[in-house]
C-alpha cells in the first residue's frame, strides 16, 4: 500500500502542474493530455493518440498544465450528436458522415413517432417527419409525445450514454453508439474506435420493437407460453431459442449485408425504415439484380470504404447495387459465381442464385416477395394493453430524470408464430406481423380507451433455405391473417381458439371473407381481401388430393368448373363458395 501511495502522489502532483496559467486560448499543437493519461492506451490505427492526440476528439485545452483548466469544455463522449460537429464531424474528419447521420432514421426515429401519434389518434395517417429531438424539446407534450419520451426515446442516437434505454448496454450515443464500445471502468484502457461494427452494437436498440437483432440470432422474447429451450436475453428478459436466420448461421454480421446508406443515412429524410433500406433479396441472389461496373459508380463513400479495407476494383468489374445505386462492394463476381466477403475479414461465401425453376414460376405467385415463402417465424404479442398512471413516476428521456406520470405496458402472451401474408403498398405480398394488437388507456383509470388491430409489414430476419409448403399457406388460418383456430374449408368457416369481443381471434388480423381487409401501420398495406382469401383457399381445397405439381393448379378456376383430374379416391365435391 505504501509503495502504491509513493507512486501515486508524485503522479497526481505532476498532473496538477503549476498554479497559474496564461489567459486565453492557446495556438500550440502539443497535446499535454498524454502527460497525465499516458498510461491509458488509446485506440489504434488512424485514431491512435499518437496520430490525433486526445483533444481532437475530447476537446478541452491540450496546452493546460492544471487538470481543472485542461478539462474545461471536455467532451467525455466524442461522437455525441450535440457536439459531434466539433469532434467526429469537424472539418477534415467526418463532416460528410455527420450530415447524413443527423438525418438518418436512427437519429430522427420519425417513423416510430408518426406511427405512435397515429395509434393515439393524434394524426390521420402513420407518416410524418417529426424528429425525436424536436419531440423531446416540446414543453407541452401530447399523450403520444409523453408516451414516447417515457418509453421509446432512449434508443435514438441523440440520447446521451447515461440517458439511454436500459436494453442498450455498452455503447455511447451518436457516432460512438455504433463505432465504439463504452469504457467499462475509469482506469481501463481506452475503448477502440471500430470501422467494422459488431452485432452487439446493434442488439440494444434492435432487440425491441420489431426485435430484428433477436430474431436474426434465433432468439424470441417469450411470456405465457411453453418453451423447449429457454434462455435469458442480454438485458434479463426471458427468451426462447428459435431457428436463427440462415445468414447468421453462415457467419454473416448485420453490416455484411446492410449498406452505409441504410445505416448512416444518405442525406434524404425518410418517413419509415423501409424507405431507407436499399437491399432486397434479389440484390445478392438475383435473378434480376441491378448491376453496373465500377467505372460507372459515383458513390464516393463506397470507394473510400474499399480503400479503408485495403482493396481496389478494376473499372470494368461488374458490381451489384441497391435500389438507389449504392454498390454492394463486398460482393464480387468470381468464376464460381457471386461471392460475399464478410467486412470483418475471412473467406468469401458463394451466394446461391435464385433458380428459375417451376417452383419460382408457379401461376398465381408473381406478386409474392421472396420473404413470403422464406420467412420462418415472426415475433408475436397478441394482447398488449397500455395504460397511463398519472400518480406514478417514470424515467423521462427528455428530462434525463424521473418525472410525474407512468406508462404501464402489460401483455400475458408473448412469443412467435408463422407470419401472416398481407398486401404491401406496392401490391406485392409479403410477411406481416402483429404491430398493434392493443388497447390503450391514455387518460388514467376509467378514461376512454383506444383499440387497434393492425399488423405491420415485416422483414423479420428469420430467413430459411426451405420454403413454406403449399398447405402451409393455402390451408393455414395464420397465413391468411385469421390467427389461431380451426378452418373449415367445406363450409368456409373459421373458429378462433380464443376470440376478442369483435369476434376476431386474439392473435388475428382480420376475419374470414371480410367486408373490408384488415388495416396496417402503413398507408396502402392491408390483409388479404375476401376474394384474395378465396383464391388462396380454392387451392387449399384441392391439396388433400392433388400435389402442388398437379395440372389442376395450372388453371384452378377451370379445374373447379370441370372437376377434372380426380385421383383415385377423390370425391370431386366442390362447395358452392369455391366455384368461380
Amino acid at each position: 500500500m505504501n509503495a502504491l501511495l509513493a507512486i501515486a502522489i508524485p503522479l497526481l502532483a505532476g498532473c496538477r502542474g503549476p498554479t497559474a496559467e496564461p489567459d486565453g486560448p492557446s495556438t500550440a499543437t502539443v497535446d499535454g493530455c498524454l502527460s497525465c493519461h499516458a498510461a491509458e492506451e488509446g485506440p489504434g490505427g488512424r485514431h491512435a493518440a499518437a496520430a490525433l492526440g486526445c483533444s481532437r476528439c475530447h476537446l478541452g485545452d491540450p496546452t493546460a498544465t492544471v487538470a481543472d483548466r485542461a478539462h474545461v469544455g471536455l467532451e467525455r463522449e466524442p461522437g455525441a450528436l450535440d457536439t459531434a460537429a466539433r469532434t467526429c464531424g469537424q472539418a477534415g474528419c467526418h463532416a460528410d458522415h455527420l450530415a447524413r447521420v443527423e438525418g438518418s432514421m436512427m437519429a430522427t426515429a420519425s417513423g416510430i413517432i408518426a406511427v405512435d401519434r397515429f395509434a393515439f389518434g393524434e394524426q390521420a395517417v402513420p407518416d410524418g417527419h417529426q424528429a425525436m429531438v424536436e419531440l423531446l424539446a416540446d414543453p407541452d407534450p401530447s399523450p403520444a409525445e409523453d408516451h414516447l419520451r417515457h418509453l421509446c426515446a432512449g434508443c435514438h442516437l441523440h440520447t446521451r450514454k447515461d440517458n439511454r434505454d436500459d436494453a442498450v448496454q455498452g455503447t455511447g450515443s451518436g457516432c460512438s453508439a455504433c463505432h465504439s464500445a463504452s469504457r467499462p471502468g475509469r482506469f481501463d484502457a481506452h475503448p477502440t474506435v471500430d470501422l467494422v461494427v459488431p452485432d452487439d452494437r446493434c442488439l440494444g436498440c434492435h432487440s425491441r420493437s420489431g426485435r430484428i437483432s433477436l430474431s436474426y440470432a434465433g432468439l424470441s422474447e417469450v411470456r405465457g407460453r411453453d418453451c423447449a429451450d429457454p434462455v435469458e436475453l442480454h438485458d434479463g428478459r426471458p427468451g426462447c431459442r428459435q431457428p436463427a436466420d440462415l445468414h447468421h448461421d453462415a457467419g454473416l454480421a448485420c453490416t455484411d449485408c446492410h449498406l452505409h446508406t441504410e445505416l448512416m443515412g444518405d442525406g434524404r429524410r425518410t418517413a419509415h425504415e423501409e424507405d431507407a433500406t436499399e437491399l432486397r433479396c434479389e440484390s445478392c441472389h438475383g435473378p434480376d439484380a441491378p448491376e453496373t461496373t465500377w467505372a460507372e459508380v459515383e458513390d464516393a463513400p463506397s470507394r473510400r470504404l474499399l480503400r479503408q479495407h485495403g482493396e481496389q476494383r478494376p473499372p470494368t468489374e461488374r458490381v451489384r447495387t441497391g435500389r438507389r445505386g449504392t454498390p454492394v462492394w463486398n460482393l464480387r463476381p468470381t468464376a464460381e459465381g457471386w461471392a460475399l466477403t464478410p467486412k470483418s475479414g475471412g473467406e468469401a461465401r458463394i451466394v446461391p442464385q435464385t433458380p428459375t425453376d417451376d417452383d419460382h414460376a408457379r401461376p398465381g405467385h408473381a406478386r409474392l416477395r421472396c420473404s413470403a415463402c422464406h420467412t420462418r417465424w415472426v415475433p408475436s404479442c397478441p394482447d398488449c394493453h397500455t395504460a397511463y398512471d398519472p400518480d406514478g413516476t417514470q424515467w423521462d428521456f427528455a428530462a434525463a430524470a424521473e418525472t410525474p406520470g407512468r406508462w404501464v405496458e402489460t401483455g400475458v402472451h408473448f412469443g412467435w408464430s408463422q407470419p401472416a401474408l398481407g398486401v404491401r403498398a406496392d401490391g406485392t405480398i409479403g410477411p406481416m406481423m402483429p404491430g398493434m394488437l392493443w388497447s390503450l388507456d391514455a387518460t388514467g383509470a376509467g378514461g376512454p380507451r383506444l383499440q387497434a388491430r393492425r399488423f405491420a409489414a415485416a422483414e423479420p430476419h428469420t430467413t430459411t433455405r426451405s420454403a413454406w409448403g403449399c398447405t402451409d399457406c393455402h390451408a393455414s388460418p395464420t397465413a391468411l391473417g385469421l390467427g389461431s383456430g380451426t378452418l373449415d374449408l367445406e363450409h368456409l368457416a373459421f373458429t378462433p381458439t380464443r376470440s376478442s369481443p369483435d369476434g376476431i381471434a386474439v392473435d388475428g388480423w382480420t376475419r374470414l371473407a371480410p367486408a373490408q381487409p384488415g388495416a396496417s401501420t402503413r398507408q396502402g398495406a392491408r390483409s388479404l381481401s375476401a376474394e384474395e382469401q378465396r383464391r388462396v383457399l380454392r387451392v387449399g381445397l384441392c391439396l388433400p388430393c392433388h400435389d402442388g405439381d398437379s395440372a389442376v393448379f395450372t388453371d384452378i378456376r377451370a379445374a373447379l368448373r370441370r372437376r377434372i383430374s380426380r385421383p383415385q379416391g377423390c370425391t370431386g365435391v366442390v362447395p358452392d363458395w369455391a366455384l368461380p
